[in-house]
């Protein structure tokens, strides 16, 4: 998935900010400062957060079991931050929430590593080449609490072009006050105190200069043979991968990194193709195992590529690539318990959109495999149950996944293998069995909600077919929650468009309208009149106007009049009443308006431009102009319960009553608010009561965040605190008007956050 830079919100986390030789504060076993923490330790706010499910809908590039805890295992997402697995509810958990402001960036996750000795510690490095520099982030508490360690001028690929890669991250099994790191540019990386000082490895003499469009991939992972040394004693022999086209692309070091050798591997060069060792493990029985593929990034073509074995006491390789599927290898586990003493190996084909993506298993090395399907009898080996995520099966061409970079093999219960995708999280329980019974994949993404959220609408209660919310989204197109807290059956994908702008129908909400700037498709407006169970598109749009500029749809609230205002620069606002057959301008507006249909009287069309508001009350045919408000591009939603009656968030949260009327006023109720990005209305606490107020901003000096008012904004209380800060939040805010408390929050990356009163 791919995210775009927006702006951030909720700033003013506590950070430790460490020049790159190290200024956090020391004591024993590495524990840092508390003071210094990004805060999780939550307060009673008499609210609890979650998400509207889904249930994935994002890339997991790599999951990461603890070695020596049970149950213990980590993932990480590209843009949704890490997530620890509560095994009791069989459902992820987000520990990166309470990172966010100008940090969203750090909710892309690069790489993870979980302390084989001191199973509470847990490191990751995080960032994106876009978002400014990255950084490495430790924890002594399963990642409860996180300090940062700054890196200096040192950029991360948590959302970039070969994140499929690593881990970059390695902790010293022997010695666990190690840590490991391989940079994009700048070379290895080491810690010797527990990740809150690093320095540059000096000896190591590759930095990976392969790149493209000017991004440079590194050093990609490191392995480590624990057998070299005894416990308490560095690690002598570990080896690391890196990103050269035409040169060597593995290093060695049995000197615990003083000195280094390039390791030759005849097999990853196939003719003019130079294979990337895309990862790379240490078994228990001596050998160091490669996945390679001739492209470093997860791109839509399938790459060509091997995997191998190479023997480290011989210095020895051998081709042990799987014949039973396509090639192009990326994924990469080894089940060193006892049992298996590293012969169990799990391996993943990618980007096989053709056909399907594989997961291989071998239980003697290498020497033989057995694959979820075979290429040459085209038998599929698997049961695969989505009953999670019903809508993963995409116009019923359900596959094992896409993007399949992670693998892991729980080392507790090789019965059960994790592997992540470009959409969730599969699993199975019956791995072992492979060959002998088809096995059993299922959804394993419980909790992890990885979409970026474009907008999203809570209709008010019309009937019993009143759904809980629509929303658009980036990668997923577009959902109809009829029940926030289940996953829906299917996505929009019917037409495949990310679709721009969403307006639904506030007396009729079965009317949808969806608009898109993608050139592929006839016209850039969708829409549906049954709830979203079948799409098409409009007749036309206004001639002479640029399709591939998008454009915003809103309609009346009957949904007889469809209003679009074109993407491009200085151009009137049109409205249809036959679904595009014929369109006509509106009057009495400027170029360039956003449009605020009235929830209640279908006749009545609010508008704003450039501080001024104006009225229609012919459904849009003609506008006049009724108040200056001096404020361009604030947030305005009108109330869905009462006629004329506008909510405001211009720097304060102002109210409007009977607007477009004569000698009507906007009031600002409560002027002990600091800011407000973004407001939004949802029910009253009971029949009769005025709509609850929701707004991102502050209030009282409470510090910023998700505030509600019961009293038409007379009065404030911040419902969310400093651990539920959810990376890249967007200026976007809705309660739900048929249920109290209820809120909805905008993501990118963390899904629609939903608040509810506490129970």
């Amino acid at each position: 998935m791919k995210i775009f830079k927006i702006i951030a919100l909720l700033t003013g986390l506590c950070l430790s900010a460490s020049a790159l030789g190290g200024c956090a504060d020391k004591n024993e076993k590495g524990k840092a400062d508390p003071a210094k923490y990004y805060n999780s330790q939550p307060t009673d706010t008499g609210y609890e957060w979650s998400n509207v499910k889904i249930v994935g809908g994002g890339y997991v590039p790599g999951m990461v079991y603890n070695e020596t805890e049970e149950n213990l295992v980590y993932a990480k997402t590209d843009i949704g931050g890490a997530y620890k697995l509560n095994k009791d509810k069989n459902e992820w958990e987000c520990i990166t929430d309470s990172f966010g402001g100008e940090d969203w960036g750090y909710n892309c996750i690069e790489s993870i590593a979980t302390d084989p000795v001191e199973p509470n510690r847990v490191y990751i490095s995080c960032g994106t080449s876009y978002s400014g520099n990255g950084c490495i982030m430790y924890s002594y508490d399963y990642g409860k609490n996180w300090t940062k360690v700054d890196m200096g001028n040192m950029t991360m690929g948590g959302n970039d072009w070969g994140r499929n890669t690593g881990e970059r991250l390695c902790i010293d099994p022997n010695d666990n006050s190690i840590i490991y790191y391989g940079s994009h540019s700048q070379g290895l990386f080491v810690s010797k105190d527990y990740g809150q000082t690093w320095s540059n490895v000096k000896s190591f003499p590759d930095k990976g200069a392969f790149g493209e469009s000017g991004y440079t991939y590194g050093i990609i992972w490191v392995a480590m043979d624990k057998s070299s040394s005894k416990k308490g004693e560095a690690t002598k022999t570990f080896f690391c991968g890196v990103a050269n086209k035409e040169s060597e692309k593995i290093y060695r070091t049995d000197d615990a990194g003083k000195t280094w050798q390039a390791v030759s591997n005849e097999f990853s060069d196939n003719g003019n193709i130079k294979y990337f060792p895309q990862q790379g493990r240490v078994s228990t029985n001596g050998n160091l195992y490669v996945t390679y593929s001739s492209m470093m990034t997860q791109e839509k073509n399938p790459p060509m590529g091997i995997v191998c074995r190479y023997n480290i006491k011989d210095k020895k390789w051998t081709d042990i690539t799987p014949k039973i599927t396509g090639n192009g290898w990326c994924g990469l586990s080894i089940c060193n318990n006892d049992k298996y003493n590293g012969d169990m190996i799990a391996v993943t084909t990618i980007c096989h959109w053709g056909s399907e993506d594989n997961v291989c298993i071998s239980f003697d090395g290498g020497n033989t495999w057995k694959g979820l399907w075979n290429i040459e009898t085209e038998e599929k080996d698997y049961n695969l149950d989505i009953s999670e995520s019903p809508w993963l099966d995409w116009q019923g061409q359900l596959k094992l996944g896409w993007w399949t970079s992670g693998v892991a093999i729980n080392p507790f219960d090789p019965d059960e293998i994790l592997y992540g995708t470009g959409a969730t999280i599969f699993g199975t329980d019956n791995a072992t069995k492979i060959g002998q019974e088809k096995v059993n994949i299922e959804v394993r993404g419980m909790g992890i909600e990885e979409t970026a959220i474009f907008d999203f609408y809570s209709p008010k209660d019309c009937g019993e077919n009143t759904p809980d919310l629509y929303s658009i989204l980036g990668d997923l197109y577009g959902f109809r929650h009829d029940d926030v807290n289940v996953a829906p059956k299917e996505h929009w994908g019917v037409q495949s468009f990310k679709a721009e702008s969403l307006a639904v129908a506030s007396n009729n909400p079965d009317i949808v309208v969806r608009t898109t700037k993608d050139a592929a498709f006839e016209n850039s407006i969708c829409y549906s009149t049954d709830g979203t169970k079948t799409w098409q598109f409009v007749k036309t749009i206004p001639k002479g106007e640029n399709i591939n500029e998008g454009g915003t749809a809103y309609l009346s609230a009957d949904g007889k009049v469809l209003f679009w205002a074109p993407g491009t620069s200085s151009v009137n606002t049109y409205y249809t009443t036959d679904w595009g057959k014929t369109w006509n301008k509106c009057k009495g507006i400027p170029a360039n308006t956003n449009l605020i249909p009235d929830q209640v009287n279908p006749n009545k069309i609010f508008a704003e431009n450039g501080g001024t508001l104006y009225i229609s009350t012919n459904k849009g045919k003609t506008f006049k102009e009724f108040l200056n408000i001096l404020i361009s591009n604030a947030d305005i939603v009108a109330n869905p319960e009462k006629e004329g009656d506008l909510w405001i968030a211009a720097g304060l949260v102002f109210h409007l009553e009977n607007a477009g009327k004569e000698g009507c006023e906007m009031i600002a109720p409560n002027k002990e608010i600091q800011s407000v990005k973004c407001i939004g209305l949802g029910k009253g606490e009971k029949d009769g009561d005025p709509m609850a107020i929701y707004i991102i901003g502050e209030c009282d000096n409470k510090g910023e965040g998700v505030y509600r008012s019961t009293d038409e904004g007379k009065s404030w209380e911040r419902i969310n605190d400093d651990t539920q800060r959810w990376g890249n939040v967007n200026n976007k805010i809705s309660g739900d008007p048929k249920t109290f408390g209820r809120v909805y929050i905008s993501t990118n990356g963390r899904g629609i956050i939903m608040g509810n009163p506490a129970k």
